[in-house]
C-alpha cells in the first residue's frame, strides 16, 4: 500500500507570512536589546555613583588628598562624579542586532576613557567602571529572554 500526500500552497502567502515573522522577530529583538541596554546604563550609574565600586564589586582606589580638598570630596567615597556631566551623557542605542552603550558628549567620552582605560590624574589611577559584571550579565540575559518571549508570545496570540 502506498500513500500519496500532496500539499497545495500559495507561495506568495507563505513568503508574506515568513516576512512578517522575520519583521516581528527583528523588532522583538530590538526591543529586548533596548531593555537590556537601559538596564546596564542604570546598573553602571548605580554601582559607580551610589556604591563607589568597579564592575567586580571592589571599591575604587581613593582620590588623592589634594583632589579631595580641592573638590570638597571629604566623604572619601569615590563616585567619579564632579559635575555630573559624564554620567548624564551615558546612554544607549539598540538595533536589530546589538545594543551599544556610549557617552553622547565627546568630553564625557574622553573622561570615561581616561578613568577606565588609561588612568586619570598624575598617578594614572584606573577605575574600571565601564564594564559588565558577571551578575549584570546574568540579569541582562534574563531581561533579554523575558522581553523577547513576551513580544513573540503576544504576536503569536494576535495571530490566533
Amino acid at each position: 500500500m502506498v500513500a500519496d500526500i500532496r500539499i497545495k500552497t500559495n507561495q506568495a502567502e507563505v513568503l508574506a507570512i515568513v516576512k512578517k515573522i522575520q519583521s516581528r522577530t527583528k523588532s522583538a529583538v530590538k526591543k529586548a536589546l533596548a531593555n537590556a541596554s537601559a538596564f546596564e546604563v542604570v546598573a553602571i550609574k548605580d554601582r559607580t555613583q551610589s556604591k563607589g565600586v568597579d564592575y567586580t564589586g571592589s571599591p575604587f582606589q581613593p582620590y588623592s588628598p589634594k583632589y579631595k580638598r580641592a573638590k570638597v570630596k571629604q566623604s572619601g567615597v569615590v563616585d567619579l562624579t564632579d559635575t555630573g556631566q559624564m554620567f548624564s551623557s551615558l546612554t544607549f542605542k539598540a538595533t536589530e542586532s546589538k545594543g551599544t552603550l556610549f557617552f553622547r558628549q565627546a568630553q564625557a567620552n574622553r573622561k570615561a576613557f581616561f578613568h577606565d582605560e588609561v588612568g586619570a590624574g598624575r598617578g594614572k589611577v584606573k577605575r574600571e567602571f565601564f564594564r559588565i559584571s558577571r551578575d549584570e550579565e546574568t540579569k541582562i540575559e534574563k531581561i533579554f529572554r523575558n522581553v523577547l518571549n513576551k513580544e513573540l508570545k503576544l504576536w503569536a496570540l494576535e495571530k490566533t
